[in-house]
């Protein structure tokens, strides 16, 4: 997902080293992840009592390490919570991503390189399995997840609303900007 401002397509993305990566436990207490999944404790996302549906773009979150490893737990937390999840990304996202999701790494579908590819896998997953009442969160920033506002209530969180696109902003019926999330706990903890 670029994020702009750069004079190159390169400048484009937020670049990670999977090394960094590797050093984190998953489980690791970092202040950021406790923010983050308290934040969800105070807030529940699932206000509805019907199907629970959780679509992940792995593709949409690259983060530094310590703000991926908030996202990967707040993925987790979200999943246990939900009746379906699907998990989809390039294969590097897919990698980077399965050390971080507990027992829903399996679930991770890798795809091509290709524009949208993971999204309509994503697609596809709720498609086969969504009914009248459902609750769908999305985390991505991708406009193509507009449609699922047709038919159930529509939940975006999205790795940083700057880059959310305006028909997915428009579709949903809730939306959590996780970088502003992120940025209020990191203020909190430094006091600035």
């Amino acid at each position: 997902m670029g994020i702009g401002g750069g004079p190159r397509e390169s400048d484009e993305y937020e670049w990670v080293r999977l090394a960094e990566l590797a050093d984190i436990p998953a489980d690791d207490p970092s202040p950021l992840v406790w923010a983050l999944c308290s934040w969800l404790d105070e807030n529940p996302v699932w206000v509805t009592a019907g199907l629970r549906i959780l679509l992940v773009d792995l593709d949409n979150l690259r983060a530094d390490p310590r703000r991926w490893q908030a996202r990967m737990a707040l993925v987790v937390q979200l999943a246990r919570q939900a009746d379906y999840v699907a998990l989809a990304g390039q294969v590097g996202a897919v990698a980077r991503a399965r050390p971080h999701l507990a027992e829903f790494a399996r679930r991770a579908t890798p795809v091509e390189d290709g524009s949208d590819v993971a999204d309509l896998v994503l697609l596809a997953e709720a498609d086969a399995v969504l009914e009248e009442g459902a609750h769908v969160v999305v985390l991505s920033n991708d406009g193509i997840f507009a449609s699922l506002a047709e038919g159930a209530r529509l939940t975006v969180l999205s790795p940083g609303a700057d880059a959310l696109s305006d028909r997915l902003r428009d579709a949903a019926d809730d939306v959590v900007d996780l970088t502003r999330l992120e940025e209020r706990a990191l203020t909190v903890r430094t006091g600035r």
